[in-house]
């Protein structure tokens, strides 16, 4: 080999360890920019049980001896899975005991209607105020329509032209009008409603 070839070898032999080094260099910097500071993996998050949101949603029905009834709420989720359970905010439910009475409310904070069953579990300080005068206070209700029936398995107290009762699980009855409480009852009856001289106190 001539020395001019012998030189230029030499400098071809030192670029391309210097290159080496500095892709080298490069490659290092890379990986630990993805290991320290690079973008994080995206991350797909899956709903198997998607929803539709409604607002103000309005259902209407009718009980067993088809007097209608009606419920409202602020808004409804009703879930892909289970097209027949809707989960309600507020909701409103206006019911009447016969044809001809005054309507009767449910309210509460949460529901949850079963369309298909046309069941409703109410929860959350729920009210029940009747066409008669009584109102009543719990936190869980459930509505059968069909057989017009309410019933639940939380304390209640009402009052009425009875006078005021409790329990600490509950049945409405006959048309609404029947209230049966059931463990830890009390209660103040009152004899007259309209001059109220005698009260009775009933315990279990």
């Amino acid at each position: 080999m001539t020395l001019a070839a012998a030189r230029s070898h030499t400098r071809f032999t030192r670029r391309f360890r210097v290159a080496c080094i500095g892709l080298a260099a490069a490659l290092f910097a890379v990986l630990m920019y993805f290991i320290v500071d690079g973008p994080k993996s995206a991350q797909i998050i899956t709903n198997e049980a998607e929803s539709v949101r409604m607002t103000n949603p309005r259902y209407s029905g009718t009980d067993g001896d088809g007097v209608p009834y009606n419920l409202t709420a602020d808004f409804a989720v009703r879930s892909r899975d289970n097209l027949n359970a809707v989960k309600l905010i507020n909701p409103v439910l206006r019911f009447l005991r016969f044809e001809g009475a005054q309507p009767s409310n449910m309210i509460a904070q949460e529901g949850l209607y079963d369309s298909k069953g046309q069941i409703m579990e109410l929860r959350h300080d729920v009210v029940v105020t009747t066409d008669e005068g009584y109102v009543c206070q719990t936190s869980h209700a459930r509505l059968l329509p069909q057989a017009k029936r309410v019933e639940g398995d939380e304390p209640i107290s009402c009052t009425g032209k009875f006078g005021t009762a409790r329990g600490d699980r509950y049945e409405i009855l006959d048309d609404y009008s029947r209230f049966i409480f059931v463990g830890n009852v009390s209660g103040l009856i009152v004899s007259n409603p309209k001059t109220r001289p005698q009260t009775t106190v009933i315990k279990p």
